[in-house]
């Protein structure tokens, strides 16, 4: 699947137009803050409107293509690490309150703790955490594309979607962190699914 073809990172949705798609060579953990005018030198922390709910109808295909044209211009392994602890930097943290075995995603070598709710519109909403920083840089692009999605969009989402960003995915591998996509993927899909049976009145297994 090709998910750049026709997409131009020069005009980003709004939520994302001061963020690091504007530059993603840059290195903004170690950069100082400039002035607005210079878009290729913002720092990291205006990445933190991605994860906003965003009342805009940008769909979850946008924001996936903005997500797979950033990591794919990033040529060196390291740089795309780098990214990741990027998108750590600004995840929303997470209370602790829904720090609990609940809430726990399963088959993570660390730990990784995910809440899922339906709002009042009926869109799914996320927030997670863990105790890798590239554990949660992995949460961070998944809520970032996800967050605000229908039901559908999240349960036809797959882990395949990912693989043109060439980092930490391998479907193949288990309880370890390059199949942490995939196992944060399979408890957003499952919750979603619960929750869609709840509000219809049925009850599943597992639930």
């Amino acid at each position: 699947m090709n998910l750049s073809s026709n997409f131009n990172t020069a005009t980003p949705p709004s939520f994302l137009s001061n963020s690091l798609f504007m530059n993603p060579n840059a290195k903004p953990i170690q950069m100082s803050l400039q002035m607005r005018n210079n878009p290729r030198k913002l720092r990291v922390k205006s990445l933190s409107c991605a994860h906003k709910h965003n009342p805009e109808p940008t769909t979850t295909r946008t924001k996936l293509q903005l997500l797979v044209s950033e990591f794919r211009s990033l040529t060196q392994p390291i740089d795309r690490v780098k990214r990741l602890l990027d998108y750590a930097a600004v995840l929303p943290a997470l209370d602790n309150s829904a720090r609990v075995q609940a809430n726990k995603v399963a088959g993570c070598a660390t730990q990784v703790w995910l809440e899922v709710v339906m709002d009042e519109r009926g869109r799914m909403r996320f927030t997670a955490d863990s105790d890798s920083e590239i554990t949660k840089g992995f949460c961070s692009c998944l809520i970032m594309v996800l967050d605000g999605a229908e039901p559908e969009e999240v349960l036809a989402f797959k882990a395949e979607d990912l693989t043109e960003m060439n980092v930490g995915i391998n479907p193949g591998k288990v309880a370890s962190r390059v199949n942490t996509w995939q196992n944060v993927l399979v408890g957003m899909k499952n919750r979603t699914n619960c929750l869609v049976a709840q509000r219809e009145g049925k009850v599943l297994a597992g639930c």
